[in-house]
C-alpha cells in the first residue's frame, strides 16, 4: 500500500507542533526557575509570617523605626501569605514553585488564545517574544499574579465581545482576589473602559471602512459591561484598607508626577526603559523592542477591519511600558492578544499568506524554520541550565537555577548584626532594608526598605542626598532619628559612595565590620566602647581572606569576593589594600581586567607610573577599551612627560564621549600647567557634568585661586564640601581659610 503523502505531511505537522508547544513550556519552566534574588522578597516573607501567626493583616508600619505607625497600604498582602505558605513548604524551591505554577497559567491561557486563531508555529513564535521580554520580571514578585489576571481579563473580555459569554460575571470576584495581590489592580476596571470607549468612538467619530461597524457590541453586551465595571469597583474595596486601599491606583499614578518622580530616577525599574539615547541601542531591552514593531505592524496586515479597541489597548500599554520598566511585562501581554486577533481577523477577511512561488520549495523552507524553531531556543535554554557561580565559602559550584542566591545578600554581616550588641538606630541603605526586615525583625527596625510609597518622596530625597555624602543632610538625619550606627551593603551602583567616604573620613564613626558585602560602622560614643575595641577594622594593614586555591582547583573561577572587597577599599581610597586584595583575585583569574585597575590604581598613588602603565595596558587588553581607563591611560602619558600622547588619547576619549565628566577632568590635569585657561574651562565642563564629584570643584576651586580669582573660587570649594564634609582641609577652603 502506498502512503499518502498528505496523510503523512498531516501526521508529520501534528507531532511537531505539539512538540514545538511542548518546548516551549519546558524553556518558560528553565527561565521561571531562576534562584531567588530579589531584594524584596524577604519583606513580603516576613509580612506573611505575621499574617499567619496573628490571623491579621498590618495596617501600619511595624518594620521601621522612621515610619512606625505610620497607615500602610499593604496592597500585596494576599501575595505575601501564598509566598509565605510556599516557603514554609517547599523552602525557596517552594516559592519558585509557586513562580512556575503561575507563569505557566499566564502563557497556557495566551496559548489558548492563540492556538485558536494561527498556526502553532506562528503561536510559537509570539509567545516565545513575549517570555524574553517578560523574563525579566520572573523574580518571585506580585507582579506575577498581576500579569496572570491581565491574560485573565483579556481572555474573558475577548470571548465575551465574540461569544457573548457569562464567564464575564466571574470578573468582580476577581478583581476582589486581585485588589488584596497586587497594586496594579486598577488595570482590570482600566479594560473595560477601554472596551467602552473603543463603542463609543465607533457609534460618534466617522471612521474609515469597516472600522465603525467591526466588532460592535449590542446594547445588551455594552449595559452588562457597565454593570461588571460597577462591581469590579465596589469589589476593590474588599481590602483590609477599604477605600484607601481602592484608591492606592492613584497613588501609583501621583508617582508619576513631578513631586514623586524624583524616585523614579534612582530606583532601576522605574526608570524609563527607552530614550532617545538609547532607541537604536540594541542591547537594551531588544525584545521589548521587536515586540513593539511586530504589534504594530500586526495593524498593518488588519488595516481593512482594524478593531478601535486593539488601537486603544495597545496604545494605553504601550505608554504605559513606557513610563517604567517594570511596566514592559504588561505590554507584552498586551501585543500578545493584539497580535493573535489582529492575524485571525486579517486571514478570516481573506488577507492570503505570503507563499513561495515553488511548493516544494515552500515546504523545504517552512520545515527548516521549525528546525530552527526547535534548535535556537533549545540552545539559549541549554545555556541556561548551565550558568553557575562559585561559592568560596563552600568550595562548591552551584547552579543559579533552584535555590537562593546568597551572593545577592548580606548575609554574614547580618548574621554578625545579631550576634552583637549593636545600637537600635542604625541607618541602612535602600537595597538592604528588605532583607534586614526579613532577617532581624522583631529584633530589629530598620531606616528605610522597598516601601517607596510609604516612605515617601521627601524622606527618600533626604536618603538619596545622605548617600551622596552631604553633610548637613547626615547630620540632621543621626540627629533626628537618633542614629548610632550604619549598615551599608556594597554598592555595585553609586547610591551611597559618597556616605560611605563621608563615614570612613570622619572621627565620628568607626568600621567594626567589612566583607565583601558589607560595611557597619557605629558612633564613637560610651554605648559603642565594647564594639570598638573588640572588632575595629584597620583597613591599613588589612589581609584578604585566605583561599585555598587547592580546593577551587585548576577551572578557572571569578573571583567575585575579592573584587567585591577590592571595590570597596577603592572608594575608601585604599589602595594598597585593594591591590592585596587586587592580587588574590588574579591568583584565582589571571586575565581579570578588573583586578588590573586596582593594581593601576595603586601604582599611581605611589608614582610609579611605570608600573600604572603595565596594568591600565593589561586592563584595556582584557577588558576592553573603556573610557574610563583610556582617561587614566592619558594622565599616565602626562605624568611621564609625553604631553603628546596624552593629549592625543584624551582628545580621542572625548570625541567618543562628549559628556564624560572624568575625560575634561584629566584633559584639565594635563593642561594645568601650560594653558591654565583650557584647563579651567575643561574643569567647569566636568563640574557642569557632574556636580556631585567633590574632586573636581575642589580643583577647579584651587586653580581659581591660583589665577587670582578667589571669589568663584569660594564658591566651588563650598559646592565641593558638600559633597566631602568630613575632609578638614576642604572645610577651611570653604569657610573662607
Amino acid at each position: 500500500m502506498i502512503p499518502n503523502p498528505a496523510r503523512i505531511k498531516y501526521s508529520v505537522d501534528f507531532i511537531l507542533n505539539r512538540l514545538l508547544i511542548l518546548l516551549f513550556f519546558v524553556i518558560l519552566s528553565v527561565y521561571c526557575s531562576r534562584e531567588v534574588s530579589d531584594l524584596d522578597i524577604w519583606l513580603h516573607l516576613k509580612t506573611g509570617e505575621i499574617i499567619v501567626k496573628t490571623g491579621l493583616v498590618p495596617l501600619n508600619d511595624i518594620f521601621s523605626f522612621t515610619m512606625a505607625g505610620k497607615p500602610w497600604i499593604n496592597h500585596e498582602w494576599l501575595f505575601q501569605l501564598l509566598a509565605f505558605l510556599s516557603f514554609l513548604t517547599g523552602g525557596a524551591d517552594g516559592l519558585i514553585l509557586m513562580q512556575n505554577i503561575v507563569v505557566a497559567a499566564t502563557f497556557l491561557l495566551l496559548l489558548f488564545f492563540g492556538i485558536r486563531r494561527g498556526h502553532p508555529v506562528f503561536v510559537f513564535v509570539i509567545l516565545y517574544l513575549a517570555m524574553l521580554t517578560m523574563a525579566y520580571r520572573f523574580t518571585i514578585r506580585p507582579d506575577i499574579f498581576s500579569l496572570f489576571f491581565l491574560a485573565l481579563y483579556f481572555f474573558i473580555l475577548k470571548e465575551y465581545k465574540k461569544r457573548k459569554h457569562v464567564l464575564v460575571w466571574s470578573l468582580p470576584v476577581l478583581q476582589a482576589v486581585w485588589v488584596n495581590m497586587h497594586g496594579f489592580s486598577f488595570l482590570g476596571p482600566v479594560l473595560i473602559l477601554i472596551d467602552l470607549a473603543a463603542e463609543l468612538i465607533q457609534r460618534v467619530v466617522p471612521l474609515p471602512g469597516e472600522w465603525k461597524d467591526n466588532r460592535r457590541m449590542t446594547k445588551a453586551q455594552i449595559h452588562t459591561l457597565i454593570v461588571v465595571f460597577l462591581l469590579m469597583l465596589a469589589a476593590s474595596l474588599l481590602n483590609p484598607h477599604g477605600l484607601k486601599g481602592a484608591e492606592y491606583p492613584l497613588a501609583v499614578l501621583g508617582q508619576i508626577s513631578q513631586k514623586g518622580r524624583v524616585v523614579f530616577q534612582y530606583i532601576q525599574e522605574l526608570a524609563r526603559p527607552i530614550s532617545w539615547s538609547n532607541i537604536l541601542d540594541f542591547h537594551r531591552f531588544l525584545y521589548y523592542k521587536v515586540l513593539i514593531l511586530v504589534s504594530f505592524f500586526s495593524f498593518r496586515v488588519n488595516y481593512r477591519r482594524t478593531s478601535i479597541q486593539n488601537i486603544l489597548l495597545w496604545l494605553f500599554f504601550l505608554v504605559f511600558s513606557l513610563l517604567a520598566v517594570r511596566n514592559i511585562a504588561y505590554f507584552a501581554i498586551a501585543a500578545v492578544f493584539i497580535i493573535f486577533d489582529n492575524v485571525d481577523s486579517a486571514f478570516k477577511n481573506g488577507t492570503p499568506l505570503p507563499r513561495f512561488t515553488s511548493r516544494a520549495w515552500g515546504t523545504i523552507a517552512f520545515y527548516a524554520f521549525v528546525l530552527f524553531l526547535f534548535y535556537y531556543p533549545t540552545k539559549g535554554a541549554l545555556q541556561y541550565l548551565e550558568t553557575a557561580s562559585f561559592d568560596f565559602h563552600t568550595y562548591r559550584l552551584k547552579s543559579e537555577l533552584w535555590g537562593i542566591a546568597r551572593n545577592r545578600y548580606p548575609e554574614e554581616a547580618v548574621r554578625f548584626l545579631l550576634g552583637h550588641p549593636f545600637p537600635e538606630h542604625m541607618f541602612n541603605d535602600f537595597n538592604s532594608g528588605s532583607y534586614l526586615v526579613g532577617q532581624t525583625y522583631p529584633k530589629r527596625r530598620v531606616f528605610i526598605d522597598g516601601r517607596t510609597e510609604l516612605y515617601g518622596p521627601e524622606f527618600f530625597m533626604n536618603y538619596v542626598k545622605a548617600g551622596e555624602g552631604r553633610r548637613e543632610t547626615i547630620e540632621m538625619l543621626v540627629d533626628r532619628y537618633h542614629i548610632k550606627g550604619f549598615f551599608l551593603s556594597n554598592p555595585q551602583r553609586d547610591l551611597h559612595v559618597g556616605l560611605i567616604r563621608y563615614l570612613y573620613k570622619s572621627p565620628q564613626w568607626i568600621c567594626v565590620y567589612f566583607d565583601d558585602a558589607a560595611l557597619i560602622f557605629v558612633r564613637d560614643v560610651p554605648e559603642n566602647a565594647s564594639l570598638i575595641k573588640a572588632f575595629r577594622v584597620n583597613f591599613k594593614s588589612w589581609k584578604p581572606p585566605v583561599v585555598d586555591l587547592l580546593r577551587i582547583g585548576i577551572a578557572q573561577r571569578y573571583p567575585a569576593p575579592a573584587l567585591k572587597r577590592a571595590h570597596l577599599l577603592s572608594i575608601l581610597e585604599c589602595h594598597e589594600a585593594a591591590w592585596k586584595e587586587a592580587r588574590a583575585a588574579l591568583d584565582i583569574m589571571p586575565n581579570n581586567a578588573e583586578a588590573f585597575k586596582y593594581a593601576e590604581d595603586y601604582y599611581f598613588e605611589r608614582k610609579d607610573y611605570l608600573q600604572a602603565y603595565k596594568y591600565a595596558r593589561l586592563n584595556l587588553i582584557y577588558g576592553g577599551a573603556q573610557p574610563w581607563m583610556r582617561a587614566r591611560l592619558a594622565l599616565i602619558y602626562a605624568r611621564m612627560k609625553d604631553d603628546q600622547k596624552a593629549e592625543k588619547v584624551i582628545s580621542a576619549v572625548l570625541k567618543d564621549h562628549p559628556d564624560f565628566a572624568q575625560g575634561y577632568y584629566v584633559q584639565a590635569m594635563i593642561l594645568k600647567d601650560k594653558d591654565p585657561k583650557r584647563a579651567i574651562e575643561a574643569l567647569r565642563r566636568a563640574v557642569k557634568l557632574a556636580p556631585k564629584e567633590s574632586r573636581y570643584a575642589e580643583t577647579l576651586g584651587n586653580m581659581l585661586r591660583d589665577q587670582g580669582e578667589t571669589q568663584e573660587a569660594l564658591k566651588y570649594w563650598k559646592a565641593a564640601y558638600e559633597y566631602d564634609g568630613a575632609n578638614p582641609e576642604l572645610k577651611a577652603l570653604a569657610q573662607g581659610g
